[in-house]
C-alpha cells in the first residue's frame, strides 16, 4: 500500500507496505556498496572475483550466525519471502522423507505458502487446510484437532 499525503502543494510519500519490501538500513547499504559496485562476482565461481564474493558471503553468514546463536552452515540467504517459504516448507517435509507426512496450513495463507503446500499434497503429502473465522483467524482448537502423529509442519499466519 502506498499512501501519498498532500501538504501545502508538496507531496510527501509514506510507504506502508514493509511486508513486501523494506528500505535498506544505511549501515547495510554501506557494507554492501563495495560488492554492488566494484567487488562484485559470482560467489560460486573459482576466479578471484567469485572467491572474494564467496568470502564476503561466508563472513556475513558467520556474523548472522553469531547474532542468533547458530552455526554459519545453518544460515541460508534467500532472495525474498517466496523463496524462503519454499525452502522452509519443502525442506521440512523432505527432512521427514520415508515416513507418512502431514502439513497443516490455513485457507487464507499467502500463495507463497499455499502453492508449495498444494504441490506437496499432489506428491502424496497429507495436507489439512484449516478454515478461518469471520476475523480471519484460525481457532487454536482446530489446530490441536488437526495435529496427527505424522504432522511435520504447521504454517499459519495470524
Amino acid at each position: 500500500m502506498l499512501i501519498v499525503f498532500l501538504h501545502r502543494r508538496h507531496m510527501k510519500r509514506i510507504y506502508l507496505d514493509h511486508n513486501a519490501t523494506t528500505p535498506m538500513a544505511p549501515e547495510v547499504l554501506a557494507a554492501m556498496m563495495p560488492y554492488l559496485t566494484e567487488e562484485f562476482g559470482n560467489s560460486s565461481s573459482i576466479h578471484a572475483y567469485g572467491q572474494n564474493a564467496r568470502e564476503a558471503v561466508e563472513q556475513a553468514r558467520s556474523s548472522v550466525g553469531a547474532l542468533i546463536g547458530a552455526r554459519p552452515v545453518e544460515i541460508m540467504f534467500t532472495s525474498g519471502g517466496t523463496e524462503s517459504n519454499n525452502h522452509a516448507l519443502l525442506g521440512a517435509v523432505a527432512a521427514a522423507s520415508g515416513k507418512p507426512r502431514h502439513v497443516i496450513t490455513s485457507a487464507i495463507e499467502h500463495v507463497a505458502v499455499l502453492d508449495p503446500c498444494r504441490a506437496l499434497a499432489g506428491s502424496g503429502v497429507h495436507l489439512t487446510i484449516l478454515p478461518v473465522d469471520r476475523e480471519g483467524l484460525v481457532k487454536p482448537e482446530d489446530v490441536r484437532r488437526a495435529i496427527l502423529p505424522e504432522t511435520v509442519l504447521i504454517s499459519i499466519m495470524q
